[in-house]
């Protein structure tokens, strides 16, 4: 008994076929683009959270002010439309840095305070909120407040929190 050639699909078929994978790629996109943008506030939080961290953590350990701010582009504490965030620990009228991190693209911190210190005994000089912002608005901002005790909590960022 003989079997039929394949012939393999006709063009008509392949073109139905194209179709399909596109419209179930068009409709995928903004799923992606949201879970990417979510992902990139999300990571900026917990890194801006470990700096908090370590910043409060070298103040107790070495006995001495330490202090996060924020930066601009340029790596410079208390520019507007923070960029990034720099940790360092006051010795004497100098400085050493701990850390310093740039924030992804699209991404944005703003706080009511461009200075964040901790002082040796493990006390924050003052209240802090810091919201982790998507610059295009795709993602749900996300802030970490910091008590007067220095403890840094993950919190619900008010809706319009990201306004410039």
């Amino acid at each position: 008994m003989k079997t039929p050639a394949n012939r393999g699909f006709s063009l008509l078929e392949l073109c139905v076929g194209l179709a399909l994978v596109a419209i179930l790629a068009g409709l995928s996109v903004p799923s992606f683009r949201e879970a990417h943008r979510a992902t990139a506030v999300r990571t900026a939080t917990w890194e801006l959270m470990t700096g908090l961290q370590q910043t409060r953590g070298s103040a107790i350990v070495e006995s001495r002010p330490a202090v996060l701010c924020l930066t601009d582009a340029a790596g410079n504490c208390g520019g507007g439309g923070a960029g990034g965030w720099r940790a360092f620990v006051e010795i004497g009228t100098g400085t050493r840095t701990l850390a310093s991190r740039a924030l992804p693209a699209g991404i944005a911190v703003r706080g009511n305070r461009d200075r964040i210190r901790f002082s040796e005994r493990a006390l924050a000089a003052s209240t802090a909120t810091l919201t982790i912002c998507d610059v295009q608005g795709v993602a749900a901002p996300r802030a970490i407040v910091i008590s007067q005790n220095a403890r840094a909590r993950f919190a619900t960022a008010a809706p319009g929190a990201c306004r410039a």
